[in-house]
């Protein structure tokens, strides 16, 4: 039986919801959403994505942003506090009428609120379906960046490799 492959599994690139790292953060909360709502999907049953990524001009990823790191991007203050029930207590951008985030979300770009992946959530497209499997459990991340060389290619998500599994064992078992 022949070896699966991360590019067997993973997700092409321009599946994956995506923004310019000149999105402001409003372009970013739109996208966000419809990457939760599926939008977007041709097919109904295919996994919704969690993130967005943020790409260079260049196509190339820089980095992933989700709902806590757009809701932070509200507040730049609030990156800096260090006790978490301070983030509770003292968050002040919620005090805010909504029309004063939208101007706060107009102003703000993808590229100050995202940070670089760290190395081990980019994987090889030639690698084992298990190496990114045991990637993905052992850093507890939802999707590993899949590259040809020194390019993003595609993303695996663990979802995709739970449905994987699924199958592998519904073959098993049938």
């Amino acid at each position: 039986m022949p070896i699966t492959k991360v590019k067997d599994v993973m997700l092409p690139l321009e599946r994956y919801t995506n923004v310019s790292e000149d999105a402001a953060l409003q372009d970013v909360f739109l996208a966000l959403e419809g990457a939760l709502k599926g939008r977007g999907k041709t097919d109904p049953a295919e996994a919704r994505d969690f993130a967005v990524l943020v790409l260079d001009k260049n196509k190339q990823v820089l980095g992933r942003l989700g709902v806590w790191d757009v809701l932070h991007g509200l507040d730049p203050q609030l990156q800096k506090r260090v006790d978490p029930l301070a983030m509770v207590d003292g968050y002040e951008a919620w005090d805010q009428p909504l029309a004063h985030l939208a101007s706060k979300a107009r102003h703000r770009r993808a590229r100050d609120l995202v940070n670089a992946l760290p190395r081990h959530e980019f994987i090889d497209e030639e690698a084992s379906i298990n190496e990114a499997l045991r990637r993905l459990l052992d850093n507890r991340t939802l999707s590993l960046i899949a590259m040809r060389g020194t390019r993003a290619v595609g993303v695996l998500r663990i979802v995709d490799v739970f449905q994987y599994v699924c199958d592998a064992v519904r073959a098993e078992l049938g």
